[in-house]
């Protein structure tokens, strides 16, 4: 790849990073990947060593079924590719059709799922211990080895795309940093172990109102045993706080906050005080609902009735105040990270 396309390819891939939701972040990113290095399919995570094999922090899979998953994990002690790549950080390992089969255990996970051919590289967080993953592999018996300028080429990318990584999660928590502060809440990502990624400034001190003793880095173990027995629903807390969760890239995003006083109304009545909120006439919304004038009217008495206001003043300051969309530049500020290495780049 010449210096032109070299340097087409990290403006496309930074500017993913920046523009993308978590949530579909690796899977763009993956495709600029490809465009140079052809591969069809991939893995990209986070592991950390545990007393069998290694213990996975945070999974991603790009054309790889949740079986595959649950086959490495019955398997993960026999995983010797995982060992070399761990000891071998910012080094791009080929592994052949002879090496993925090279123990029982691998052998059996490659052989179910046609791998062929497989390009890993890890890069150590600064605990030492935890390590981002992100491996390509062939699928076929046909499947084409990766050439030397593959090889190259991926240890050239791979800081470029953990920086996009950590660039990305940073982006996500700062744009809604400015609309958590207006409706009282909070935002993190974490893995599946509990660790802060990425929060932001606000997000521990909502966790120590529950939880007085907690120090920060790992969640609290009774929040992660909350959320992992209600992975589909919101969790409320004794003190009045509420933390939705919701997947993204292999990672968990929290919402931590105190409940609106919005929640209160009904799918319809938000849709009425946002349009008194807008400046909208009793016409205007009648039209954009409907409804009739008499019944937005109707509405409109019943919403202060749930809210205790009286007029349209305090209900406009309510809907701006807890259904507030800003856009915000990006800043690489505000927040607060445990276990991603800021100085990767720098330290090449």
């Amino acid at each position: 790849m010449d210096f032109t396309s070299g340097n087409a390819l990290l403006a496309d891939l930074y500017k993913t990073a920046v523009t993308a939701s978590p949530r579909v972040f690796q899977q763009e990113a993956l495709k600029h990947l490809e465009r140079v290095i052809g591969f069809d399919r991939a893995w990209w995570g986070i592991m950390s060593p545990g007393k069998a094999g290694f213990d996975l922090l945070s999974s991603y899979r790009h054309e790889l079924p949740l079986a595959f998953e649950e086959h490495w994990h019955a398997v993960k002690n026999d995983d010797a590719l995982a060992h070399d790549v761990h000891f071998q950080p910012r080094t791009t390992v080929h592994f052949n059709r002879q090496a993925l089969h090279s123990t029982p255990g691998l052998a059996d996970l490659n052989t179910g799922h046609d791998l062929s051919q497989a390009l890993c590289t890890s890069v150590f967080l600064p605990n030492r211990t935890s390590f981002l993953f992100i491996s390509l592999f062939r699928s076929g018996s046909r499947a084409r080895a990766f050439k030397a300028g593959d090889i190259r080429l991926k240890q050239w990318l791979t800081p470029h795309l953990y920086s996009c990584w950590r660039t990305n999660l940073l982006a996500d928590i700062e744009r809604t940093r400015l609309p958590n502060k207006w409706q009282d809440k909070a935002s993190a990502y974490v893995d599946r172990r509990g660790s802060i990624v990425y929060a932001d400034s606000a997000f521990a001190e909502f966790v120590s109102q529950a939880w007085p003793a907690w120090r920060g880095g790992r969640l609290p173990h009774a929040l992660v045993e909350m959320l992992v027995s209600n992975p589909a629903s919101s969790i409320h807390l004794p003190i009045g706080i509420y933390v939705n969760q919701q997947q993204a890239g292999g990672l968990t995003r929290l919402d931590i906050g105190r409940p609106s006083p919005l929640d209160k109304l009904t799918r319809r009545e938000r849709e009425v005080a946002r349009g008194f909120a807008q400046a909208h006439s009793y016409k205007e919304i009648a039209a954009e609902t409907g409804l009739s004038p008499a019944t937005v009217r109707h509405y409109l008495r019943g919403i202060y009735a749930k809210l205790a206001i009286n007029d349209k003043a305090e209900l406009v300051r309510l809907v701006a105040r807890h259904e507030l969309e800003v856009e915000v530049p990006v800043a690489i500020k505000g927040a607060f990270t445990h276990g991603l290495d800021m100085d990767y780049l720098g330290n090449g």
